[in-house]
């Protein structure tokens, strides 16, 4: 049995990314950039106005000034500024030749063609050209994730074809002869399948989709038409322990995929497998959903950061308790279902009521894990891995 960090380790050692493609800027969001994105021109392309106002010369002072045109946003001024003139102009517009301050409307007084303006502020309420980006400026770079913000830099640089890491394409196989699909109403002995549903969740939290998801009886041949696809990671429920129906690891075996580890020093999820055939990854993980929850943010979750380019992720904070259901201390590194808040200008851990690895209701809410082992206070703080942002 090895510790979790030696667990990550291996993963971290065995998967690269997937490779790179093109894709369209509406589906790029959530992907990680494989080339930099580069400005293909200066912004703004001109000196540019802040504000709705008036454009003098640099070397004005105040006084009247005689009103000659506008230049509204879109437009390209016409004609230069001469001393003594004054030309209307909005928010985005083009700087007019010779002009080099901007006073904003609500500090003049418009009298016909003239425009009488009292004082200047420091500020000259324009945007240099080139000040924001210039060509050839590197303005995203490889390695970053694509969020609303990166997907608006993409179309301002006019990168409608940015070059990304491929997401991985991660196929599920839930094993049991107990379970039926959601909508059905279990029968004497059968439980609904849950865990299709978590990790399809939790794979479009990270960006990557579900390709299939198939539910099978306990049969090793099942798994074995599944691993013959074209895919990078297959995530088997169920299968990963050593009882008589337990064949996941060892048919993986038979399908030539390397074991690199059986058996984590992790609660829940100790028979936690992960294996590799070439640059395919498969892990099968135990059946309870409280146990894939956390094998997934322990360990599975670093695979699709390893495979889709991700940066990795694994926020271990130092958190207070505040309240909540009181721990026990255990030989193995238990994940415990939590809540952390804030409380006071700062963050805190509350473990939340957990009796069994099954129990799916206790996962209400849960945005940590409070890693507990043996050493472990029982009160004051203690290592909580955050799972997403608050």
């Amino acid at each position: 049995m090895i510790s979790i960090e030696e667990a990550r380790r291996i993963i971290r050692s065995h998967l690269r990314e997937t490779g790179s493609i093109e894709t369209n800027l509406s589906d790029a969001a959530g992907a990680v950039l494989a080339d930099p994105v580069m400005s293909d021109g200066d912004y703004p392309s001109g000196d540019r106005s802040t504000m709705d106002g008036y454009v003098i010369r640099a070397d004005e002072t105040p006084g009247s000034f005689r009103v000659t045109g506008e230049v509204p946003a879109g437009a390209v001024p016409d004609r230069s500024l001469a001393l003594g003139e004054a030309m209307r102009i909005f928010t985005g517009a083009l700087i007019p030749e010779g002009g080099g301050r901007v006073v904003m409307q609500e500090e003049t007084r418009r009298e016909g063609d003239i425009v009488h303006i009292d004082r200047f502020q420091e500020n000259r309420f324009i945007r240099p050209r080139g000040s924001e980006a210039k060509t050839g400026d590197v303005v995203l770079p490889a390695g970053t994730v694509l969020g609303p913000a990166e997907i608006a830099i993409l179309a301002q640089a006019g990168a409608v074809r940015p070059r990304v890491v491929r997401r991985p394409v991660v196929r599920h196989l839930a094993t049991g002869n107990e379970l039926v699909a959601p909508e059905e109403m279990p029968g004497p002995g059968q439980i609904r399948d849950t865990n299709s549903s978590l990790l399809a969740a939790l794979l479009k939290g990270q960006g990557v989709l579900l390709t299939d998801s198939t539910r099978v009886a306990d049969d090793p041949s099942s798994l074995t038409k599944i691993a013959e696809g074209n895919w990078d990671l297959l995530l088997v429920s169920g299968g990963a322990s050593v009882g008589d129906y337990d064949f996941g690891a060892e048919t993986l075996r038979r399908l030539g995929f390397t074991i690199h580890f059986d058996r984590v020093n992790l609660r829940p999820g100790k028979p936690l497998t992960f294996a590799t055939r070439g640059n395919q990854a498969a892990f099968v993980i135990p059946g309870n959903p409280v146990s894939h929850f956390v094998c997934y943010h322990v360990a599975i979750r670093l695979a699709v950061e390893s495979l889709a380019g991700q940066p990795e992720s694994w926020n271990l904070l130092t958190l207070p308790f505040d309240g909540g259901e009181p721990v026990k201390p255990d030989p193995r590194d238990t994940f415990w279902p939590a809540r952390v808040s804030v409380r006071n200008g700062g963050l805190v851990v509350a473990p939340v009521r957990w009796s069994t690895s099954g129990d799916t209701f206790s996962l209400a809410g849960t945005n940590a894990l409070a890693r507990v082992n043996a050493n472990s206070p029982a009160n004051g703080s203690i290592q909580t891995l955050l799972l997403h942002p608050l």
